[in-house]
Formats: structure tokens, C-alpha cells, sequence
């Protein structure tokens, strides 16, 4: 085979690896306070800056207003550490909240679940690119 291509491979697939990394990064603080809050509870000790970061995450992402209640029981620990007189807001309130019912959909409309296309689209353009430098390796 020839170097050319095998370095255009070996390219494509670093730099799909990259974007791929970078799609799926996110904040480490705000990924876990929406974790903390998924259950229902939030039983950690964040400030309300992080906890407004996280419920601008929640808000931004529809997967969230669909399947979960999140962004509600992130607000009500917003509301407990206004409430609190806490200057720092780093007060460890609980907070609980009801789970969502799931929403009624029209037949044949499905909810967008936050997947990142670009990201698909760009790991089977690799996988394209890879599989025409190997048969044209071995043809």
C-alpha cells in the first residue's frame, strides 16, 4: 500500500477520534451534578453558579425535558440555597421531585434523544475512507 494512504488514514482516524472526544467532553462539575440529580436528589454540596451551569445544560439538551425531571429538582435546590441565606450557596439541601410522566407522541414521530449526527457522520466517513484504502491494499 502506499505511505500516501496510509497516512491519510491514519489522519482521518485521529482527527474523527478528536472531534469525537471533544463532542462527548463536557464539564466534569456539571456532569456530575446532573448525575446527583437524576435520581430524584441532589445530596452533594455544589454553589449556585454550578447548579445554574448545569440547569443551563439541562435545558439545552432535549433528552432531558422528555425522559427526566432534572431541570425541576436542579431549581429546587436553586430555590433551597436562595431561601438558606447562604452568601456561598454551598449549602447540602435535599431536594426531591416527582419523575415526569412520558409525553403523548403522534404515530411515526420519534423524540430526538441528543445523539450528535455529526459525530456518526464523521466516524462512517472514516470507516469509508479506511475500507477503500484496505481494498485498494488488496485488490
Amino acid at each position: 500500500m502506499k505511505p500516501g494512504i496510509v497516512i491519510v488514514t491514519i489522519l482521518v482516524l485521529v482527527v474523527t477520534g478528536v472531534f469525537a472526544s471533544v463532542a462527548w467532553a463536557g464539564s466534569s462539575t456539571t456532569t456530575q451534578i446532573i448525575h446527583d440529580a437524576s435520581d430524584g436528589t441532589v445530596s452533594g454540596h455544589y454553589t449556585a453558579a454550578q447548579v445554574r451551569a448545569a440547569l443551563v445544560a439541562v435545558n439545552s439538551n432535549p433528552a432531558f425535558s422528555q425522559y427526566s425531571d432534572v431541570a425541576g429538582v436542579l431549581q429546587a435546590y436553586l430555590t433551597s440555597l436562595s431561601t438558606s441565606g447562604s452568601a456561598t450557596g454551598t449549602t447540602g439541601a435535599t431536594q426531591t421531585a416527582a419523575v415526569t410522566k412520558p409525553g403523548n407522541l403522534p404515530a411515526g414521530k420519534l423524540d430526538y434523544t441528543g445523539g450528535q449526527p455529526l459525530v456518526a457522520f464523521a466516524v462512517g466517513g472514516a470507516l469509508i475512507i479506511a475500507g477503500v484504502a484496505l481494498r485498494r491494499r488488496w485488490a
